[in-house]
Formats: C-alpha cells, sequence, structure tokens
C-alpha cells in the first residue's frame, strides 16, 4: 500500500497540469486579497482588522473556487481511465481496494491544498499592510481552516471522483462535476439570500464554521461524514463492478 500511494503522489507531483492550477489558484488569491479588505465576509461583514481576518474571509469566500478545482481533479482523474494507467496498475497485481483507496487518499489531499492556496496567497499579499499580529491566533485560524476546509472540501472533491469512476470518461466527468458543483453553488448563493433549506451543504457548513468561534459543531461533523461515506460508498461500488478494457 505505501509503495502504491508513493507511486500516485510521484504521478501526481509529474502533471504539468495540476501545476498550472496550482499557479493560477495562486494568482487569484494574490489579486483578488485587496477586495476583502474592505469586505472580508461579503457586504454585511465589515472591513478586515487583522491578518487573521482576511484568511478567514477568504476561506470563507473560496468555496465558489471549488467549481475550478474539481473540474481539475475530473480531468486529471479522468486521463489515468482514458491513458489506461488504473488498468495497468490492477493488471500488475494491485488489487482493486488499494487502488481505488490509494487514488482517493492522494487526490483529496493534493486538491485540498490546492483549496488552501487561495487564502494562503491573499495572507501573503496582505502581509505588510496587517502583518501578522497575534502569531498563537493566527496559527489557531490557519489550523481550524485546513481541518474544516479537508473536512467540507473532501465532500465537494468526492463529486469528480465519483463522475470518473463510474463514467471512466473525462468528458463525461468534467460536464457532469461543472454542473453538479456550478448547480450547489447556485443554490448556496440564492438558499442564504431566500432562506431555504441550505444545512445540508458542505460548501454551507465550512462558511458556518469559519464565522463561529469554536471550531466544530455535530452539525457539520454530521453533514461532512453521511456525505462522504455516501460518495466513497458509490463510488467504490461502481469501480469493482466495472469492467476495465
Amino acid at each position: 500500500m505505501n509503495n502504491l500511494l508513493k507511486m500516485e503522489r510521484y504521478q501526481l507531483v509529474r502533471n504539468r497540469f495540476y501545476w498550472y492550477a496550482m499557479v493560477v489558484i495562486f494568482l487569484l488569491g494574490f489579486i483578488t486579497a485587496e477586495t476583502y479588505v474592505s469586505e472580508v465576509l461579503g457586504p454585511g461583514g465589515g472591513a478586515a482588522g487583522s491578518l487573521t481576518d482576511i484568511l478567514d474571509g477568504m476561506v470563507y469566500d473560496s468555496t465558489f473556487l471549488l467549481i475550478i478545482i474539481s473540474c481539475v481533479l475530473a480531468f486529471i482523474l479522468g486521463q489515468e481511465f482514458s491513458g489506461r494507467t488504473i488498468n495497468l496498475e490492477v493488471c500488475s497485481g494491485h488489487s482493486r481496494l488499494r487502488v481505488f483507496t490509494s487514488k482517493v487518499i492522494v487526490y483529496l489531499a493534493a486538491f485540498n491544498a490546492m483549496a488552501l492556496i487561495y487564502p494562503i496567497a491573499g495572507c501573503i499579499r496582505e502581509l505588510g499592510r496587517f502583518g501578522i499580529g497575534d502569531f498563537e491566533v493566527f496559527l489557531y485560524h490557519l489550523g481550524k481552516a485546513v481541518i474544516c476546509s479537508f473536512l467540507m472540501n473532501s465532500v465537494v472533491l468526492l463529486i469528480p471522483v465519483l463522475c470518473c469512476f463510474c463514467f471512466r470518461n473525462t468528458a463525461k466527468a468534467i460536464a457532469l462535476t461543472a454542473i453538479i458543483t456550478f448547480t450547489s453553488s447556485l443554490y448556496l448563493g440564492y438558499g442564504m439570500m431566500l432562506h431555504l433549506p441550505i444545512v445540508f451543504l458542505p460548501t454551507y457548513q465550512i462558511r458556518k464554521l469559519m464565522v463561529q468561534s469554536g471550531s466544530f459543531s455535530g452539525e457539520s461533523m454530521v453533514v461532512a461524514v453521511v456525505w462522504s461515506v455516501l460518495f466513497v460508498f458509490i463510488t467504490w461500488k461502481c469501480f469493482r463492478r466495472s469492467e476495465l478494457k
């Protein structure tokens, strides 16, 4: 399993498209950071008073990036099916369960890191304005952002993983991923304005976690666990029964 994980990481690190996307996300965070100074959590959020506010605000608002990041994930993982990389791994003696597990672990870790590049770039941009401030407070909020982002963003990132393993076709996976993530983002936006039921959305839960004083809530944990288990279960069922040609 360890050798397979190393091989998966090596393959992803060598993928130039992944690093192109990382650069684009970094530049987006660096360029847009200034807009969070006056409206850290949107029009009703007030002005930022510290670098911690910038961090929280950019994590809060980074859910729109998940549309782009999810499509990038679908493109790269989909290539592993079209390029027969996964077929070769299974034919070389690795069990489907190990291949599946290694893919999920490596891709979730890599693309959660991509999502966090956005607020990190913003903090780098605004470091000269605010300074680091209370380092312990900033470190706490950074840790909270990392954990909360991994829990909630992973649910969204499992959507392209599901699409890739079910369809084993890059174009279909990207198209369906874009439709689902874009539709859920629209529903989140209108749902917050019109007071529609949105507590089941992981993208809402991460916003809720970033504005509350505590680290976690039972509701957020339930949303993350239920959706993650459901997506992983369906994805594994699709992959286990699929024919690898």
